[in-house]
């Protein structure tokens, strides 16, 4: 049975329904200042968006977005709105080319012969040298639980890789892969952990940008 956290938001401008993840929340807080809420967890009366500019654009005309919310949303919302799915978009790109690049990053220690593969891969392997260890995004509790347990002393790394088992598995020419590892002091380790540092201070400085702007608009009221 789906659960509320499950169930999809409906656009208030395309009238289509999304993955909550799909979309953009914007709140009307109890001071009545309407705020973009990225994280949907900002009490108040919220109302959902596609991250397009098509549907940006769509609310301000057809002012879905003030009945949705009962008041009138100001254009500084709507610029908000707009800066926010010109992020996105670039955010989506800047992702895209970190997968590029690391798949081929990946293939090269795999033909290289420098990856550990699966738990028992990287099990067999931790009690030598440092490891560099990566799993998918999408892997089980228990395996990311055995990937931080075998990083607990410090010796090695254990990073989340942006990609899924399937592009994991792809990358590295193996099957229904969740977990590989290659030695840390590596050239290609160090390149990899660049990429995904990076990734990972990019998204992190938007989440903080908005939260910023938030709070200042809270407070304004």
């Amino acid at each position: 049975m789906t659960t509320p956290r499950q169930r999809p938001r409906t656009c208030v401008a395309c009238r289509e329904e999304s993955p909550k993840r799909a979309l953009v929340r914007v709140v009307r807080s109890p001071a009545g200042n309407v705020v973009l809420d990225e994280r949907g967890k900002l009490p108040g009366r919220g109302a959902y968006l596609c991250v397009s500019l098509e549907c940006i654009e769509k609310a301000r005309k057809n002012k879905s977005l003030s009945r949705a919310l009962k008041t009138d949303v100001g254009a500084e919302v709507y610029d908000q709105l707009a800066e926010y799915a010109a992020g996105a978009r670039a955010r989506e790109c800047e992702k895209n080319e970190v997968q590029k690049e690391l798949r081929l990053l990946l293939g090269l220690a795999r033909r290289a012969s420098l990856l550990h593969i699966g738990v028992d891969g990287v099990k067999s392997h931790s009690g030598g040298e440092s490891l560099l260890i990566l799993t998918a995004v999408d892997c089980s509790e228990s395996v990311k639980n055995e990937a931080g347990y075998q990083a607990r002393d410090r010796r090695h790394v254990h990073l989340d890789a942006p990609l899924d088992i399937e592009a994991l598995s792809l990358a590295i020419g193996a099957d229904s892969v969740q977990v590989i590892a290659l030695p840390a002091r590596s050239g290609l380790a160090d390149k990899i952990k660049m990429l995904i540092f990076a990734q990972q201070r990019s998204h992190f400085s938007m989440e903080g940008r908005v939260a910023l702007e938030q709070n200042e608009s809270v407070r304004a009221g």
